[in-house]
């Protein structure tokens, strides 16, 4: 008996990654669309003006939407150039690659093969693909061939870790969109500036164009006054002013702070945990620093930095740490500036009336917005220094 032939395996190439297929993603929506475009307008062949780029609004209202605008694409993608040698066609603001009901659409799927079929067979001499996607989910087929597929710029928003916090992106992304102006933020105003603002770049860039015009060519650093004349007030907004009114000892502004936020619908029992009793907390160990360990809060803040560096140890484990254990020297600089309006004991006292706050907001029935006034009262009030 004849030996058994062995079956011959057939592998299937990969598809060779296209110099014409460009690929812009990502949840930072205003940096995506910004960047496309100016990709748009560098890949966009000068030979034949209008009719050489087909721009293609890829913002889906539903899967029967989607599925026409993929075969659409793949239809334009297929034909020559109108009157030139060269075209580019542009899948703009694609929606239906995310994770949603609308990209996990059976027909989106089907239509999205289709399409991953056709160029996978590469494209037409002359002929460019560019893909702008608004938050796609990585973990797509069609994502993932695309992206390999072609040249691929991830635009994401700076992640929040305990190594990253929401006011560290915050902070990154005001600064670096700054730089492009050529502003150049104090370092007040650019702590005011992300509390108010938070890391959404269309709305930093928004707030940048506003304070840009407004300082005029004359003026380029920006300070805290023009950030609390210009930029309007948000929840980020009032809860920080919240955080400084306590540590300036302003209890008029304090209170009016606490109303606004009580009246947006915010938890009191958040409140006192998320703002009140941590920027106490802040306060009482500087304050406990500069009585007991004679730590000297100078107007130049290398030279504090230099004091904090000298503390014995059992000193430095009372300044704050962020989540990732790091010190953040210049926002505790801040808190000891401001701690001068209180002593360590009024500190201490204030720690326990809030405490005694929360014990009270969870199991009295007192009005929990009543019990934050009062305690808003004994805290900031002269009186409490008498007393």
């Amino acid at each position: 008996m004849p030996p058994a032939k062995a079956k011959k395996t057939v592998t299937k190439a990969a598809p060779a990654v296209s110099s014409a297929i460009h690929v812009v993603a990502g949840n930072d929506e205003m940096a995506v669309k910004n960047r496309a475009l100016e990709l748009s307008t560098k890949l966009t062949p000068g030979d034949g003006g209008e009719f050489s780029a087909e721009i293609l609004d890829a913002h889906a209202d539903n899967a029967e939407h989607a599925g026409s605008i993929i075969r659409e694409a793949i239809l334009s993608l297929s034909m020559p150039g109108f009157l030139a040698s060269e075209k580019l066609v542009w899948l703009k603001n694609i929606n239906f690659l995310a994770d949603t009901q609308l990209g996990g659409s059976k027909s989106v799927l089907e239509a999205l093969e289709e399409l991953q079929q056709f160029l996978t067979g590469g494209l037409p001499e002359g002929t460019r693909l560019l893909c702008s996607a608004i938050n796609p989910d990585k973990r797509r087929v069609f994502y993932k061939f695309l992206t390999k597929l072609g040249s691929t710029e991830v635009l994401d928003k700076p992640a929040t870790s305990p190594r990253f916090s929401e006011d560290d992106a915050a902070r990154q992304v005001a600064s670096t969109a700054a730089r492009e102006r050529n502003l150049h933020f104090t370092p007040d105003a650019l702590e005011r500036f992300a509390a108010y603002v938070g890391s959404d770049t269309r709305q930093v860039l928004n707030e940048l164009d506003k304070i840009d015009t407004y300082l005029g060519s004359e003026r380029r650093k920006i300070n805290e006054d023009d950030i609390s004349l210009l930029v309007p007030e948000t929840r980020r907004g009032i809860i920080f002013e919240l955080g400084n009114c306590l540590a300036r000892r302003n209890l008029k502004t304090a209170s009016r702070c606490l109303q606004k936020l009580l009246a947006q619908g915010e938890e009191p029992v958040g409140l006192l945990y998320a703002v009140i009793a941590p920027t106490i907390q802040r306060l009482l160990a500087a304050a406990v620093l500069i009585e007991q360990y004679g730590l000297r809060v100078t107007p130049s803040y290398p030279a504090f930095q230099s004091a904090l560096e000298r503390l014995p140890v059992e000193a430095a484990d009372i300044v704050p740490r962020k989540k990732d254990g790091t010190l953040n020297a210049y926002g505790f600089y801040k808190t000891a500036e401001e701690a001068g309006r209180f002593t360590a004991r009024e500190l201490g006292a204030a720690t326990i009336a809030c405490a005694n706050a929360a014990t009270a907001i969870m199991t009295t029935g007192s009005d929990p917005a009543l019990i934050l006034q009062q305690l808003l009262v004994r805290i900031l009030s002269k009186k409490s220094k008498e007393s």
